[in-house]
């Protein structure tokens, strides 16, 4: 399953990218967003580059179809981590990978914060696969929308605490 979004911001994309750049403000993000247990195994900057490597867990909530509820629990761990680099033309590409312990699916995807005219936007490419016989289409179904529902609530949180 793809999952895609493009999310605009008045803010710059130096703020933005600042954003994602900060322990303290990633982690108020997810507070605020209902995960728990977050913490950032590395954080590693360099001038044109940044790597981060965290940890959190996520609630499944309660629409979880019956037959996968043996892949995920009442909360799942999640790793995620993501190497940004700057590019020549003031934007930033990333490359990301998450991992949902237990979870038989991967979840690979790209980003792009560019500059635009009035802030800036960041495109989000994710895609979400699972090779498990019968219920994998399903099961990739399932976190495809549930990854949509997170980026759309980490988007209008980091509109509403950025654009100030």
């Amino acid at each position: 399953m793809k999952v895609t979004a493009r999310h605009q911001y008045t803010a710059s994309v130096e703020d933005i990218y600042a954003f994602f750049a900060s322990e303290t403000t990633v982690n108020d993000k997810y507070e605020a967003l209902g995960s728990r247990k977050f913490r950032i195994k590395d954080l590693t900057t360099g001038p044109d580059t940044l790597t981060i490597d965290s940890r959190r867990e996520v609630p499944v909530g309660d629409e979880i179809p019956a037959m996968l509820k043996k892949f995920a629990g009442e909360w799942n761990r999640v790793r995620q981590r993501e190497n940004w680099n700057k590019n020549s033309d003031g934007s930033y590409s990333c490359k990301l990978r998450i991992d949902i312990d237990g979870v038989p699916v991967k979840i690979n995807g790209d980003m792009t914060l560019q500059p635009e005219e009035n802030g800036c936007v960041n495109i989000v490419d994710i895609e979400i696969n699972s090779s498990v016989p019968l219920v994998g289409k399903a099961l990739a179904e399932f976190v495809g929308q549930n990854t949509e529902q997170q980026m759309e609530s980490e988007y209008q949180y980091i509109r509403s605490t950025s654009e100030k």
